[in-house]
């Protein structure tokens, strides 16, 4: 019976912690990797600790993360209409800058990865101003408003420009259309206009 409490204990973990971030799926893959390293280390420990314990974590942490990472993008790709009208945040990958993402919430947008580690700038629906589809004509290096010096770099070709207090965010993606009608959605969903 003791050799069943370490892993009901992950097992009960894993749902609580699961159910906090069920509609992020962008932090699916790695809260997925820690339980599946957890329970290698669970499952390793009474046999060999210094041999299996981390292999076994690093397999199992790796599994987690793949088979995470693929019920994410069965959830978002490819990005469908109703998606909208769901509590799922989704997140848009920006075009030339690695991990920068702009994520959509039912309350807020923000943007996440690449440079924004520490700092997320994030706006609530009501804040949002206007969201179109604008053509970028060559690479530049713009501030993110209301975040201090931090900088996007936008690539030539389409954007997304998102009026936000103090100013308008421009994030290069191939999504403008989709993003623009997703917030409008939302905000309706929300009963901001």
């Amino acid at each position: 019976m003791p050799l069943l409490a370490v892993p009901v204990l992950i097992a009960v973990v894993g749902v609580g912690w699961f159910r906090a971030i069920r509609f992020r799926p962008r932090r699916w893959p790695l809260r997925a990797a820690v339980l599946g390293a957890a329970a290698g280390i669970a499952a390793g420990a009474p046999v060999l600790p210094w041999v299996v314990c981390p292999v076994a974590a690093v397999v199992l942490g790796a599994a987690g993360w793949w088979v995470a990472d693929k019920a994410r993008a069965v959830v978002l790709e490819p990005y469908t209409p109703e998606l909208a009208d769901s509590p799922v945040e989704v997140p848009w990958q920006a075009r030339g800058a690695r991990g920068l993402e702009l994520v959509v919430g039912t309350d807020r947008i923000s943007l996440a990865g690449g440079r924004f580690k520490t700092v997320r700038p994030a706006v609530a629906l009501s804040g949002v101003g206007s969201v179109e589809q604008v053509m970028v004509a060559r690479r530049a290096t713009l501030p993110v408003p209301g975040v201090g010096e931090v900088r996007v770099t936008v690539t030539p070709g389409p954007a997304v420009r998102i009026t936000v207090p103090p100013g308008e965010w421009i994030v290069p993606t191939d999504h403008g259309r989709e993003i623009a009608r997703l917030v409008a959605r939302r905000k309706a969903l929300a009963g901001v206009d």
